[in-house]
């Protein structure tokens, strides 16, 4: 049986970072500043739930710190809802994957590969309490449970305050019930420079869920924010999935008018191929919104490992000894052997390819800011770019 680990991101070489401190002295108004302004030197970085390589678990304290110390200014996190309505910071829908819960409950713990064992929904637990999601580890990238727990989103907050870190947030709401609990919860809570937390917290919504401006400002937390004086940062996702659903280039017309959009998510998947449109927008120089980013999807693979202490394994499935072939790679999908993401696209790319995984394509396309698991080698590279004059 062929054992591995596996972490939702890129198999690339080790490489020594080396930092100037415990974290970076970023005033979070001017990372802000730089999602609403492009700038010629600099594309910013958001790190996947944090920084989580060699036995880091993803959204952690840990792997938020490690970003930080890293030098990276932003970090982007998934957000869902409790039973009892707190907001644990997990990636996926289910617990199995990132926590011990199979093995807290008695039950077979959950294997990826597999989609054997334990797995239950984050909304089906309560947070508190006997049995609750307060109760469970974490696990790393080979699966192995760590010494940490799952936090909230504000107990993420709290901790940002009490380390001192420089860093602002974008958060990836998975269940769109999660956002208006999430304003409430951060209201009253700041940053170490007294910056209001839904100011740095940048809401990231899909826009099918909000597809015009009256929708999105007759919310009620939205209405508290402008009442209070709360300067929001909202990010629209816009995705080729989406194009037979509604406009989404009226849309992103409508949005960029506004104070609170400070810039687009744009996940095209090839040059030409669908939402397009919205990216030649954002470079438009009469366009009100002039920056876009996008997912750096690099592969899910680390490196193979063989320790006996490994959880996850591929029980059948093997991983080929190049895990890139062409100009598409072998990535994760749940319960299933490994595929290419060529293979996955669908009719969302109108040429069968999903560039994501380049970063040359990437760069080329003249994106600003970028969602990537190995943000550390993001940063290495751009640097020697000059492209990385974070002030």
């Amino acid at each position: 049986m062929f054992t591995f680990s596996v972490l939702f991101g890129v198999l690339l070489p080790v490489q020594v970072v080396y930092v100037q401190a415990a974290h970076q002295p970023y005033d979070v108004r001017k990372i802000i500043d730089a999602f609403r302004n492009p700038v010629d030197d600099l594309k910013l970085l958001c790190a996947h739930r944090g920084l989580r390589w060699n036995g880091t678990a993803e959204n952690s304290r840990d792997s938020y710190f490690r970003a930080s110390e890293a030098g990276i200014e932003c970090i982007e996190t998934e957000i869902h809802l409790s039973l009892d309505g707190l907001l644990p910071m997990i990636h996926d829908h289910g617990l199995g994957r990132t926590t011990d819960i199979g093995e807290m409950t008695g039950q077979a713990a959950y294997n990826p590969y597999t989609a054997e064992g334990f797995n239950p929904k984050v909304s089906g637990y309560n947070f508190t309490g006997l049995g609750g999601i307060e109760l469970l580890r974490l696990r790393d990238e080979q699966g192995r449970v760590r010494d940490e727990y799952v936090p909230t989103l504000p107990q993420m907050i709290e901790s940002i305050f009490d380390s001192g870190m420089d860093v602002v947030l974008q958060l990836d709401f998975k269940d769109e019930t999660a956002i208006e609990p999430a304003y409430w919860a951060l209201k009253h809570l700041t940053n170490r420079a007294g910056v209001p937390a839904n100011e740095w917290c940048i809401y990231k919504l899909q826009s099918v869920w909000y597809q015009t401006p009256e929708v999105f400002e007759a919310l009620p937390w939205v209405q508290d924010a402008f009442r209070s004086g709360i300067k929001l940062a909202f990010i629209p996702v816009y995705d080729p999935e989406y194009v037979a659903t509604f406009d989404q280039m009226e849309s992103a017309k409508l949005f960029s008018q506004t104070n609170y959009t400070i810039s687009l998510e744009v996940e095209l998947r090839n040059v030409g191929g669908p939402i397009q449109d919205i990216l030649d927008y954002t470079k438009d120089e009469s366009s009100p919104i002039r920056t876009a980013g996008t997912f750096f999807a690099g592969g899910d693979f680390t490196f193979p490992n063989t320790d006996k202490l490994t959880f996850f394994d591929t029980s059948n499935y093997s991983l080929p000894a190049d895990l890139h072939v062409k100009t598409t790679l072998y990535t994760y999908v749940e319960g299933k052997a490994p595929m290419l993401l060529d293979a996955q696209v669908g009719n969302i790319s109108s040429d069968g390819h999903d560039y994501r995984a380049d970063f040359n394509w990437i760069i080329e396309q003249g994106y600003q800011w970028v969602i990537t698991d190995t943000a550390d080698e993001w940063h290495s590279r751009l640097e020697r770019q000059g492209m990385r004059n974070v002030l």
